[in-house]
């Protein structure tokens, strides 16, 4: 993963770039009346990082941040930016539950054992937060349900819930006139699961549902470059055709694999590949039995 940097991407919107261990893309939306903070870092140190570049640019300092959902590495700086918090009903409630939680090395050990936590994530909270860690969780102070609209002064934030696989509570952050769209981490597979996959049912319409926004720049949780509209569609197309091939051979890699060479005259990219493996998980899950 580059180094983080912090970017002005358009007139109102600065972003700041993924990094390591498993540090989300943050933003700042910048108006005449207020700045809002697109996520709330994966730590007190990833949220000082973000503020301390806001400032060296003598970007005012949000007043208010807005959750994607409720994942650790988008909520556990929340405490350092000492600021409402606005988050979907299903986000405030995942995060009521990460509250009650212990968050020592042995417990969270003890949650992967239980089925609780995945490893994946544990490991990480252990790099981004080593013992002895205090880890405070704060509650979403301003809730809403499928949409809310934030007007920051000439500048515009609609805020949508749109599920899928990744997390069911997920939203997006279309920004207006700036014409940007934060997606966090929806179009990505379902993570606190056994199995990593996508399901066909829950990812097409969330992908109609992404290209109905008016958007040029595409931001996601961990991916170090901003789409174009262009690379979207390319990127979707291929979801698309993944999702469609397997469920036309009943969830057979292989066959997937040569179907889309004798479609598309090549073999599978990486990200095609990735997604046939997703898909394949899917529809493996939902038909079994």
């Amino acid at each position: 993963m580059p180094e983080t940097t912090l970017t002005r991407l358009t007139d109102h919107v600065y972003w700041m770039s993924p990094g390591a261990p498993d540090r989300p893309s943050l933003c700042a939306v910048v108006g005449t009346n207020d700045t809002l903070m697109l996520d709330a870092a994966a730590s007190s140190a990833h949220a000082r990082l973000f503020l301390d570049a806001l400032k060296a640019e003598n970007v005012p300092a949000p007043r208010l941040a807005a959750l994607t959902h409720w994942h650790w590495d988008h909520i556990f700086g929340a405490d350092e930016l000492d600021i409402p918090i606005i988050a979907h009903a299903l986000t405030a409630d995942q995060i009521a539950i990460q509250a009650a939680y212990k968050w020592t090395d042995e417990a969270l050990d003890q949650r992967v054992r239980e089925g609780a936590e995945i490893a994946f994530c544990a490991d990480n909270i252990k790099i981004e937060l080593p013992e002895p860690r205090s880890i405070k969780i704060i509650a979403p102070q301003i809730i809403f349900h499928d949409k809310l609209d934030i007007h920051l002064g000439g500048v515009s934030v609609h805020m949508q819930h749109v599920g899928g696989d990744h997390a069911h509570d997920a939203c997006v952050m279309h920004i207006l006139p700036d014409r940007v769209l934060f997606l966090g981490d929806c179009l990505y597979d379902a993570l606190y699961t056994p199995v990593r996959h996508y399901t066909k049912s829950r990812l097409f319409p969330l992908i109609d549902t992404i290209l109905s926004f008016d958007a040029n720049y595409y931001i996601e949780g961990h991916t170090p470059t901003v789409m174009s509209r262009t690379e979207l569609v390319a990127l979707t197309d291929k979801m698309r055709l993944a999702g469609n091939l397997v469920d036309e051979l009943a969830g057979d890699v292989e066959a997937v694999k040569e179907a889309v060479q004798t479609r598309t005259g090549s073999p599978p990219d990486e990200d095609t590949l990735s997604f046939i493996e997703g898909l394949a998980a899917g529809y493996k899950l939902q038909n079994r039995g």
